[in-house]
Parts: C-alpha cells; sequence; structure tokens
C-alpha cells in the first residue's frame, strides 16, 4: 500500500470513486457530496486542500484522509499546520476507509506516515469532530505517536443521540419526560385544529426550492445568528437530497412558514442537523411538534437505529434523547520543529517532550 497526496477533488483518479460509493453506504458525511459542499460553500482565503489517498500497487483506492493546510498561531509564532476538513457544521469527521479493503489500524499507519514523511513538515496537526469510539481513532493516535509527534486527544463537543432500533413514535415518546409529552401533544392538538396549519415534510423534488425559501424566512426571524457561510445549508439539501438522505420538515400557518427542521438520514442514522421556528409562534411550540412529524417519518419510512443532535450541550437536546458521548479531537506537534515543540511545550509539558525526543 502506497500513499499519494492530492490538491483536488477533482483531482482524484477515477478509481476514487468506488472508495467513495463504499463509504457513503455507511454515512453521508464520507461520502463526495459532503466534502464537496465544504469545498466549495466554507472555504476561507488561505486554505488548501490537502488529500491523503492511500492506493494498492494496481491503483486501488482504499483510503483517504480530507484535510487543509494553514497557518495557525502556537505560541508566540505562527506554525505550518494541517487540519481535519471539519467547520462549525461538522458533526462527525469521518476519514474514507474501504470496509473490506484495509483495516482501520492500516489506514491509520498510512495515513500517519504521509503525513511524517511531508516536505516542508508539518509543524502541527489537528483533527476535530472525530468518535473516539471508532477504532480508527485510538489507531491514529498510537500511528502519529509512532511516527515522532508529540500527541495529545482532546474533547471536543457533546453530541445527544438514542438508539431507536424497533421503535414506534409512541414507543419512543413513552421514554420522554412527562412534561415533553405533556406539552407536545397539548400544542399539538391546538395547531391541528387551526383551519390553515399545515406540516411538509420533503426529501427531493421541485418543492426543495421553495421549502428552503421558506427556511430562510424562519432563520431571519428566528433567535439564531446569521450563518458565516450563507451558502452552505442550501447546497447541503441539494447534495443531500440528490444522495436520498434529506428529511427537510416545515410547519406553515396559512402562508406564513412557523418552523423547520433539516434532518439527515444516512446508514441507519438520522441526525437533526439544523433547526429554527419564527419566535413569533414560539408559544405555539411549532418546533416541537414538528420534531414529532419529522420522527415519525424516519423511524416509519427509513428504520433508523440512532437518532442524533448534531453539536452541543443545549438543554432542550437532552429532552429529546437520552444519551450523551463527545466528539473528540487529536492534535499532535512535531518536537523537531520549532513551532510544533513550542505547541508541544505549551500542550504536554517539558518532561514528555524530553522523553519523546529521545525515543
Amino acid at each position: 500500500m502506497q500513499s499519494k497526496l492530492y490538491k483536488d477533488l477533482n483531482a482524484l483518479p477515477a478509481g476514487y470513486s468506488a472508495l467513495f460509493e463504499a463509504t457513503a453506504r455507511e454515512s453521508f458525511y464520507a461520502s463526495r457530496p459532503w466534502f464537496e459542499t465544504l469545498a466549495e460553500t466554507t472555504r476561507e482565503a488561505g486554505d488548501a486542500l490537502q488529500l491523503y489517498g492511500l492506493e494498492e500497487d494496481d491503483g486501488t483506492a482504499v483510503g483517504l484522509l480530507v484535510a487543509r493546510s494553514g497557518v495557525a498561531s502556537v505560541a508566540a509564532g505562527n506554525a505550518r499546520t494541517l487540519t481535519g476538513f471539519s467547520t462549525m457544521y461538522t458533526t462527525l469527521f469521518l476519514p474514507l476507509i474501504h470496509p473490506t479493503a484495509v483495516t482501520p489500524d492500516a489506514a491509520a499507519e498510512g495515513f500517519a506516515g504521509a503525513l511524517a514523511a511531508e516536505k516542508p513538515a508539518w509543524q502541527s496537526i489537528n483533527f476535530e469532530s472525530l468518535d473516539p469510539a471508532e477504532p480508527f481513532f485510538s489507531a491514529f493516535e498510537a500511528a502519529l505517536s509512532r511516527a515522532g509527534f508529540v500527541v495529545q486527544s482532546y474533547a471536543h463537543f457533546g453530541n445527544w443521540y438514542e438508539s431507536t432500533d424497533g421503535d414506534s413514535l409512541e414507543s419512543f415518546m413513552a421514554r420522554r419526560p412527562s412534561a415533553l409529552r405533556n406539552t407536545v401533544k397539548r400544542k399539538g392538538r391546538k395547531l391541528e385544529k387551526m383551519e390553515e396549519v399545515r406540516f411538509e415534510i420533503l426529501a427531493e423534488g421541485a418543492a426543495l426550492d421553495q421549502a428552503m425559501d421558506a427556511y430562510d424566512v424562519i432563520y431571519a426571524n428566528s433567535w439564531k445568528e446569521p450563518e458565516p457561510f450563507p451558502d452552505f445549508t442550501r447546497r447541503l439539501v441539494k447534495e443531500a437530497a440528490a444522495a436520498g438522505c434529506l428529511c427537510l420538515g416545515t410547519v406553515y400557518l396559512g402562508d406564513r412558514p412557523a418552523a423547520s427542521q433539516i434532518w439527515i438520514v444516512s446508514g441507519g442514522r438520522a441526525t437533526i442537523f439544523k433547526l429554527a421556528y419564527d419566535e413569533e409562534f414560539k408559544k405555539l411550540s411549532a418546533g416541537s411538534v414538528l420534531t414529532v412529524k419529522v420522527l415519525e417519518h424516519v423511524l416509519t419510512n427509513h428504520q433508523v437505529v440512532e437518532v442524533d443532535y448534531g453539536r452541543g450541550d443545549d438543554a432542550y437536546k437532552k429532552q429529546w434523547l437520552s444519551e450523551r458521548r463527545e466528539r473528540r479531537g487529536i492534535v499532535a506537534f512535531n518536537p523537531r520543529t520549532l513551532q510544533g515543540a513550542v505547541g508541544a511545550l505549551r500542550h504536554v509539558g517539558v518532561a514528555r517532550l524530553k522523553a519523546m525526543v529521545k525515543g
């Protein structure tokens, strides 16, 4: 197995199509459309893609690590830094590893070796939004350490989730706090009695543009800050719909859109990716009632085994989903470079740095 570096998704040889197809079946976040969406809507000045491919001798692609280069502050100076291609929208960063052609351990070793061999050397490396329960996580930590980096993992954000394997809407809701059940039931009945209420759940089709127009109106009238990358969400919806991974729910009161939710469903798992409601309709709990509607849809039509709430520990999330796990990051410093050594000193201390250098 050999490693190769590519600078653009469009520069990848045709053999990577099969790898993307295999990993996309496991998760939309390991698909080409996901990384293309990030690359085309969230890249900032100075971002340069670094795509580390793992290939067999015959050119068959078995792994791909999507990263980007830049300059980050380390102590008093700047360091040549490599980061995984994740953003504030990333709920889970995944390396692309062919599920049958290569093991996570072998992929981690291949990626770490490629990163260590770069000239000029990377002074620091940082990958965020990782699942520490995945075998790749510990394998990548160990492989980077063997490659000569000073490595430390850290907590990145909380992810609330719950198993829904075998659930109906009724069994799922039975596990919710009584206050939430009562609120949703009471507000739901009130909304259903309103003559002009309309619930819409879309997965594809021409009506998506209208639904996204409604989402934009709702978002503008919500409590949320303006998006730093305004083109991202509409592009995500388009790509997720084309991949068969979208559930876009909207509540309308007459001609007024009141609440909207974007769910990403893939590999038997559903992420409540984006949500917003018009503050004018807060007392109607239209967003909570919509959650129930979309949840029923994905349980019935997609038979999902898990639902999660993306990034963060917002209080409302623990009412809907009962379990919390951490997404973690891995930071690695090259102690054989000045800025790498400075970063290592700040993170792990003198004693460990000396031991690493001697080793």
